[in-house]
């Protein structure tokens, strides 16, 4: 046998195995089985039909190329091993040439991981490291984030007076189209701040001055850009009956305030001391996540390597099914979001695609540091890690005893190794 391996574009390997009858020989009666599986013929069970039998009823031909394809199924898997060949997809089989019961050649073609070469990534990581940012919090962000605090704990008390703007309408409303109610359009208990309502404008000063229980019939019209095609810039009427007004009370940031919002807080400085070092914690966090990402790009500049385009494309999907799920946690369908911002599928795809390409270049160059540098989590530190994981997935999935825990550990692992990696690439000196 013969073995040769050529490196064509976007790393992919092609080897060409060239075999004579010896190789093939071993794998012959094997062929013949496998071809007697499915034979019928008279005097025989289905499937039990001898192998020399069937060899002599399919032909020579047909035995010797079913012997090679075994061969191949069989030395492959082997041959990647012994020769360390990293792959990233099925392989594809081409058999090029057979001469019966002499010689056959075979063309595999297999994405693989790229080999790149890096140089003085220790020194372009310092370079970076003098465009760390100090990381400051001010008055106003800790103001802001106090003002959500009490805003989420807001009261809504029912109020008896006439409905003014700023107060929030609890309102029943039929939409009436060509003299008969649209049940699909129509809601019972919308409410909306009087003066701030997006959809029916034509609701913020018509309903002013209503009491509890009164009612109003008024002409609307759907906005040009309403989720319903079909009504966009039509007008209908709508009417209204006002269930109750509400008030919003939203409370002070007082000593009583900061105790409620747990035991930890005895006054409302220490209230505004945990929000200030939560603010700083993040912007840290962000900012060390800016300066990883920076020192990868830094790397990668002078690099020059084909990237598998299955890689690229695993990596899309992965990013496009992130971008699917934010929408849908937006409470909007995927279609919809298309149709709002004018893109089709594909053209998502093209625009995340440089993305995708960056993403597998830095865990490129983050793997072959890890190579360089010897960096291997000790088995301490993944099952650390990898409980500290399913404790938080249990937390969210009731299931998350069912998950394989190999999965979670080599995931673990993944992570240490990269966090290593740059304890190591921004380690001050």
């Amino acid at each position: 046998m013969q073995v040769s391996k050529n490196n064509l574009e976007n790393s992919v390997l092609e080897i060409v195995f060239i075999l004579d009858k010896s190789d093939v020989n071993p794998f012959i009666k094997k062929a013949s089985e496998n071809l007697s599986a499915n034979l019928k013929m008279d005097g025989f069970r289905p499937g039990k039909v001898p192998g020399e039998i069937a060899a002599k009823q399919f032909g020579d031909d047909t035995v010797f190329e079913e012997a090679v394809t075994l061969f191949i199924k069989d030395f492959y898997p082997t041959y990647i091993k012994e020769n360390e060949i990293e792959v990233v997809s099925q392989p594809e089989v081409n058999i090029t040439k057979i001469v019966t019961n002499k010689e056959a050649e075979c063309k595999i073609k297999v994405q693989i991981i790229p080999s790149i070469e890096l140089k003085g990534y220790k020194e372009k990581a310092k370079q970076i490291l003098k465009e760390k940012k100090e990381v400051l919090v001010k008055d106003e962000e800790i103001e802001s984030t106090l003002k959500w605090l009490c805003e989420s704990r807001a009261e809504f008390k029912e109020i008896d007076s006439s409905l003014k703007e700023g107060d929030i309408a609890d309102i029943n409303y039929d939409v009436i189209i060509d003299g008969e109610k649209n049940h699909d359009l129509s809601k019972e208990n919308y409410k909306f701040i009087v003066g701030k309502e997006p959809v029916f404008q034509s609701f913020n000063e018509a309903l002013m001055g209503l009491k509890k229980g009164e009612e109003k019939e008024i002409e609307i019209t759907f906005p040009e850009d309403y989720s319903l095609k079909e009504f966009q810039g039509k007008k209908a009427a709508a009417k209204i009956t006002l269930n109750k007004i509400l008030k919003k009370e939203v409370p002070e940031v007082t000593d009583e305030f900061a105790k409620r919002l747990g035991e930890k807080f005895e006054n409302a400085e220490q209230l505004k001391t945990n929000i200030k070092e939560g603010i700083k914690k993040e912007k840290e966090i962000k900012e060390e996540e800016r300066i990883r990402l920076l020192i990868l790009e830094k790397i990668r500049e002078d690099l020059s390597v084909e990237l598998p385009e299955i890689l690229v494309e695993r990596e899309t999907n992965n990013t496009l099914e992130e971008v699917k799920h934010r929408i849908a946690e937006m409470g909007m369908e995927f279609n919809d979001y298309l149709a709002q911002i004018k893109k089709t599928e594909e053209d998502i795809k093209k625009d995340i695609s440089a993305e995708a390409k960056n993403k597998v270049m830095n865990a490129l160059v983050l793997r072959e540091i890890i190579k360089l540098e010897k960096i291997e989590p000790t088995d301490k530190e993944i099952e650390e890690r990898a409980q500290m994981i399913l404790n938080e997935i249990s937390l969210q999935n009731p299931d998350a005893k069912n998950i394989d825990i190999n999965i979670i550990r080599n995931y673990s692992a993944e992570i240490i190794r990269n966090e290593k990696v740059f304890a190591l690439l921004t380690k001050e000196d």
